[in-house]
């Protein structure tokens, strides 16, 4: 059933920056409503499981379209002092939900035997209509984005957006202009070829997404109640329950310092934090022990993820690309995410059985070290900052790379 959401997933993320950019981000948000209803509603009547499945892949495509959609549209909405903070809501909506779904599975839609206890998935199903309502409710209110309206040349459009969101006329008029000849001076000639004319911006995104993804997360939420059975612990599945928690609160802490201590420093506590759980985890799976250390580096690397690696990568998408190229940007990256999370989550357990798990954390151990080597020289600091003086300063590093010094 994973497998085949994954799989919607991409081509969710796939159609949603051309669909967003064709319709804009409000109404491509607005439709995802009914989408997530129709999917909830059928999963609980449905019968079948050609038509369950057919519900996953439905429901998947809608989860990849707002992975790229609303990202975008909180990056282009928020003040440059808020950016950070609004960027990293996404995730913490995110992991809230999961947590939530976990407790209602586990604890709320169950019915017990004299043997088993087990979840009424179809009671979870209907449930999760409400939210699904609600979405509907918040995306009819919200206004457009004001960079989506310049872009199509909608300057009354634009101040009106503005004027909701700032709440001055005054400053809401000043930044339609700005909107308005940022997007009269941006160049480009569509289409695919495009990102390659910005590759050298395109890449820092994607970059961040596969060291996300790469970095192992998926081996310890899979794997955790593996992990602290293995340390000795018999409440391996409650266990895994504080894990989330933890990773929700974290999140909730990184929503702070996204605009005071900064991506950039974020995300290399971030990747120093995980590569050393990861070596505990490694020396622990060596020697079988001390299984407090298993329990600390599950722990801690949920908590240092949480705090840069989970919702840096997402924010800082919609910071990078320039809105000429912003929306197919946005559908790239996202479906790179979703293939990551679809290989890792394939072949982690095939790793587990060919290397162990020493071997699994050693590997993913590399991968944050040379990640955070990266972040390091290429990632720049967007901290405070509009997002056309990021296109400047991006534009400025590639011109400054194109120059050949002379003699």
């Amino acid at each position: 059933m994973e497998r085949i959401l994954n799989i919607g997933c991409l081509l969710g993320a796939l159609l949603g920056g051309p669909v967003s950019e064709k319709i804009g981000r409000k109404f491509s948000i607005t439709f995802l409503a009914p989408v997530f209803l129709g999917t909830w509603l059928l999963t609980g009547m449905f019968s079948s499981f050609v038509l369950l499945l057919a519900c996953r892949v439905i429901g998947g495509v809608a989860i990849g379209m707002s992975s790229a959609v609303v990202p975008t549209y909180i990056n282009e909405i928020a003040p440059p002092s808020l950016r950070g903070a609004c960027g990293a809501v996404f995730q913490m909506g995110v992991v809230t939900g999961i947590m939530f779904s976990y407790l209602c599975g586990a604890y709320v839609f169950v019915e017990a035997t004299a043997e088993h206890k087990f979840c009424q998935w179809r009671n979870l199903a209907y449930f999760f209509i409400i939210p699904s309502i609600a979405l509907a409710a918040c995306a009819v209110i919200v206004p457009e984005s004001p960079s989506w309206l310049a872009s199509k040349g909608r300057k009354d459009g634009t101040i009106a957006s503005l004027r909701r969101l700032r709440g001055d006329a005054d400053s809401a008029a000043a930044e339609a202009d700005m909107l308005a000849s940022f997007s009269n001076n941006s160049s480009g000639s569509g289409g695919v070829k495009i990102l390659f004319q910005n590759r050298h911006i395109v890449s820092i995104g994607f970059a961040l997404m596969l060291l996300q993804q790469l970095s192992g997360v998926n081996a310890i939420i899979f794997f955790q109640d593996s992990i602290f059975q293995a340390a000795g612990f018999k409440d391996a599945s409650e266990l895994g329950f504080f894990v989330m928690l933890a990773q929700m609160v974290m999140t909730a802490v990184s929503i702070p310092l996204m605009d005071t201590a900064g991506r950039k420093v974020l995300l290399l506590l971030s990747t120093a934090g995980m590569f050393v759980c990861c070596v505990c985890l490694l020396i622990f799976f060596i020697h079988q022990q001390p299984a407090w250390l298993a329990l600390v580096a599950s722990f801690g690397y949920i908590s240092f993820f949480s705090l840069g690696l989970g919702p840096i990568p997402w924010l800082m998408q919609g910071e990078l690309f320039a809105q000429e190229y912003r929306s197919m940007a946005m559908s790239c990256s996202a479906s790179l995410n979703w293939v990551c999370s679809f290989v890792t989550t394939m072949t982690v357990s095939s790793l587990k059985k060919t290397i162990g798990f020493s071997g699994v954390f050693a590997m993913y151990g590399a991968v944050l070290l040379i990640g955070g080597m990266y972040v390091l020289k290429c990632v720049p600091e967007t901290k405070g900052r509009s997002l056309e003086e990021i296109q400047q300063i991006l534009g400025n590093r590639r011109s400054a790379r194109l120059i050949t010094p002379t003699a």
